[in-house]
């Protein structure tokens, strides 16, 4: 494992969190098979996974990496379809490299991956099916995984076929043999009849395809399903000797695809037909035994599958040169080593002088204007030295660095420096960062220099600096950090100050010395007349720089929120997922709608809420949804709808979570408060609807009647109520019986600052949340029927006895009204909340503790603990 001090350690926390979320938020998208994109996505997530786990010698999670990997390639490639059951196993390996992830990042030490989940994962890249999530479904008549005596018939039948085979893979006419035709024909049925769909479609697709240019590539095909075909038999099904019993020429093939790779690389090639066409080129080496070949086409193949990509395209700009040299090679009947390219030209002199001169050949039009552009923007370049054919995995990563920290311009090939060594490929691109960093980096993918031999910075001469645009880099977390808390403290200061200026009695006392400057002998009136004067000027200076400090304070919070927020969707892609689960173990269809995920969210309150909207969606489901017989007979579609959205509003966030199901029944809530003993039957007969849905987030509440994975434990929404308290936010009900219910959250902009009201008690101020403040009344206005409690009681302090009667500060609490009787009230104010001890977070009506602008602390009470 890398030192505790290596400072990827922070981006690899980082990329791999990015990376598994985008992995559950396309695997939670629903339960259609996927669509080639979000399998290219999925692709690219697991193989950086991979790439990142390896590089700091995690193997557990390279492990799972790897093998989910391979199922996506296959399913990339036509070979299997990433349907609802191959989903539920990948989401089981998201899991567990989650669980693999905190486990390094906590411990720096490696945790092997599970058996199990391996093996599962490899039978799946296998081409076996994927067990379902629910319940199993039944055998087929004859399980294929089985030791079946018949197998073994059709791969000893298919041994003596083989050259019949060869024979249809020819390109004239003359290969559709009718006794071969035949004999191929009922091997696809046999195939058919012991559930072997796949290497029955293979034998179909070299009938059809027989005597074509598409009949070595459906050969090739088939021989990989006949190597799957002999891992069930035991025995030989003829794999090995198809390559001898086959001929055909590659060298068009190779050739076509040279040109159209090169055309590729120069940027007007169809990226779509050169992965078309290598994909049949590489199924057509296999048939023809070469394995080495084929390898090189499959990487050509993914390279060209995800051109669009700028990892691939910066991979393409590295290699496609080089692989362009070795198809031709192989097209001629060389080895595939690459040659070197051909010297520039020498009117490639002529270019610009700020080029280096040994790529200024290799250089286009597009490439030479972003390498200006780059310096123009104050960019330095760099060559980095390749050594080709010695490492595909690290190639890859390399490449994929290379985009991500730089931008790649060209590259030239180099003749290797003695026949027994690699040839190499010199690379140049720019970039911003310091070239100590640039070699960190390269040295924790490439520590044993196999691929990257150098790497350099060129020589500034004669290039001149403009001045240096916006870049782009990371920060780590912990740095971020400190400047929120900076800016914390920048805001307390400034709170301080403005309520000096308001409160402290400065122009007050002014206008005190002003009045008694009449009193005053003439000879001392005019010297405090101009002190006044001077004074005057101070407190109108002071004021000044105030309301600018408040303006740049203003935007400074603004500044600072960016640095805090992310999108909403985080926290919302994790939720497709659990109403699945939900839906299905309860047997009930519901579609999940997702609005408004470009939100912007204080990180801090996805941490508070990720809990509570889980509850949220389970209880909807669970409760809410209606089952589909049910939902049918009331007239509405088998399939219910979960809506979830979020909007920001002028000083909040709004997240809304409604459904279609029945509604809140009334009269069950109140049954079961009752039977609870927590109200009367009486109190029930009169309850307004608010304080109905209060009763639900009541500790322990629930009205399921039996206990399952999900229902009748009793935890759930009074967590989310808690988790929305403090948070600083409202939670509010609403519910239409037949037509389903509504949970609104209202939240702050930010978890870090929140609007309170101060009261004072036995000579202390404490905070109440301003959201749940309903409004202040004298003793003599409480509203009738209204809980009345004293702050001083429920806090054991002692009344202040130079306090009046006091307030009463009317506070919403579990939908019922609660009076607080206070000494007095002070003020509106925004409290910076700060971390509180362990000692303070465990106590009954404690929500938190700020600072106000004069520095005081001061404690923020939940009214609901108390």
């Amino acid at each position: 494992m890398l030192g505790e001090d290596d400072a990827l350690w922070g981006e690899f926390a980082a990329e791999t969190e990015e990376h598994l979320d985008t992995i559950e938020a396309v695997l939670g998208g629903g339960g259609a098979a996927l669509e080639r994109e979000q399998v290219n996505t999925l692709f690219r997530a697991f193989h950086s996974l991979k790439g990142m786990s390896d590089a700091l010698g995690a193997p557990g999670m390279k492990n799972v990496a790897h093998v989910a990997e391979d199922i996506l390639g296959n399913a990339r490639s036509g070979r299997l379809v990433v349907d609802a059951a191959v989903s539920g196993v990948l989401l089981g390996a998201v899991d567990a490299l989650r669980r693999q992830r905190a486990a390094v990042l906590a411990t720096h030490q490696d945790m092997p991956a599970d058996p199990a989940l391996i093996a599962q994962l490899q039978r799946i890249a296998g081409g076996s099916p994927a067990a379902p999530p629910a319940k199993p479904a039944p055998p087929p008549a004859v399980a294929a995984t089985e030791k079946n005596p018949l197998v073994g018939v059709v791969a000893s039948r298919v041994v003596v076929a083989v050259p019949l085979l060869g024979h249809l893979a020819g390109e004239t006419v003359a290969a559709r043999d009718p006794a071969a035709l035949q004999e191929v024909e009922e091997l696809a049925e046999a195939a058919a009849l012991l559930g072997l769909p796949r290497l029955s479609a293979g034998f179909s697709t070299l009938a059809e395809a027989a005597g074509s240019i598409a009949a070595l590539p459906a050969l090739g095909l088939l021989r990989r399903q006949l190597e799957r075909l002999e891992d069930m038999a035991g025995e030989s099904a003829g794999a090995a000797e198809i390559p001898g019993a086959t001929r055909g020429e590659l060298a068009p093939r190779l050739a076509g695809l040279a040109v159209r790779l090169a055309a590729l690389t120069e940027g007007h090639g169809d990226a779509p037909a050169l992965a078309a066409a290598a994909r049949a080129a590489a199924a057509a080496a296999c048939a023809l035994g070469q394995e080495a070949l084929e390898t090189l086409l499959l990487t050509l193949e993914d390279l060209a599958d995800r051109a669009a990509d700028p990892d691939a395209a910066a991979v393409l700009a590295i290699q496609g040169p080089a692989l362009a040299e070795r198809l031709h090679a192989a097209a001629e009947g060389e080895t595939l080593a690459p040659r070197a390219l051909p010297p520039a030209e020498a009117a490639a002199e002529a270019l610009d002088p700020r080029l280096p001169p040994a790529f200024r050949g290799s250089m286009g039009a597009a490439a030479r204007g972003r390498a200006l552009a780059a310096l123009a923007a104050g960019q330095r370049l760099f060559v980095a030295r390749l050594a080709l054919g010695q490492d595909a995995g690290i190639e890859n990563a390399i490449g994929a660095w290379l985009h991500e920290e730089a931008e790649v311009l060209a590259s030239r090939n180099l003749p290797p420096p003695s026949p027994e060594l690699a040839a190499e490929l010199e690379t140049l691109f720019a970039s911003g960062a310091e070239l100590s960093l640039l070699q960190t980096h390269a040295r924790a993918l490439d520590p044993d220099h196999r691929v990257l031999r150098d790497l350099a910075l060129l020589p500034e001469a004669g290039i001149e600096h403009a001045e240096a645009g916006p870049v782009t880099m990371r920060v780590r977390q912990e740095t971020i950090d400190g400047i929120i808390n900076l800016q914390a403290e920048v805001r307390a200061a400034a709170l301080s100050l403005s309520e000096t200026l308001q409160e402290g009695g400065g122009r007050g006392a002014i206008g005190r010395l002003a009045a008694l400057e009449q009193w005053l002998p003439g000879s001392v009136a005019p010297h405090l007349a101009n002190a006044l004067e001077r004074l005057r000027r101070v407190q109108d200076a002071m004021e000044g720089a105030e309301s600018r400090l408040t303006l740049s304070l203003r935007r400074l919070d603004e500044a600072v929120m960016e640095l805090r927020v992310v999108p909403i969707g985080t926290l919302f892609s994790r939720l497709p997922r659990v109403a699945r689960a939900v839906a299905r173990a309860s047997g009930k269809e519901v579609e999940l709608l997702l609005e408004g995920q470009e939100v912007a969210i204080d990180r801090s309150l996805v941490e508070l809420l990720a809990d509570p909207l889980l509850h949220l969606v389970r209880n909807a489901v669970d409760h809410g949804i209606e089952s589909p017989a049910a939902r049918e007979a009331a007239g509405k579609p088998a399939k219910g709808t979960l809506k979830i959205s979020a909007a920001r509003r002028t000083g909040q966030i709004r997240v809304r979570l409604s459904d279609d199901g029945a509604g809140i029944d009334r009269d069950r809530v109140l049954a079961r408060a009752v039977s609870r003993g927590l109200i009367s039957s009486a109190e029930a007969a009169r309850m307004p609807p608010d304080e109905v849905h209060g009763l639900l987030f009541r500790p322990g509440f629930s009205t399921a009647e039996t206990v399952t994975e999900t229902s009748g434990r009793g935890v759930g929404l009074d967590v989310v109520q808690d988790a929305v308290r403090r948070a600083g936010g409202t939670l509010e009900v609403t519910s239409e019986p037949g037509q389903g219910s509504s949970f609104a959250l209202r939240l702050p902009l930010t978890a870090a600052v929140q609007t309170v009201l101060l009261v004072e008690v036995g000579g202390h101020a404490y905070a109440l949340p301003a959201g749940r403040v309903d409004s202040v009344v004298e003793h003599d206005a409480l509203p009738p029927g209204a809980e009345l409690r004293r702050l001083s009681d429920l806090l054991n302090l002692p009344p202040d006895p130079a306090a009046s009667e006091g307030a009463i500060v009317m506070l919403r609490s579990g939908g019922r009204v609660l009076g607080l009787a206070v000494d007095r009230v002070q003020r509106r104010s925004d409290l910076l909340l700060r971390p509180m001890h362990p000692a303070l977070a465990g106590l009954p009506g404690v929500g938190g503790v700020g600072v106000l602008g004069n520095g005081e602390p001061v404690v923020l009470l939940e009214p609901d603990g108390m």
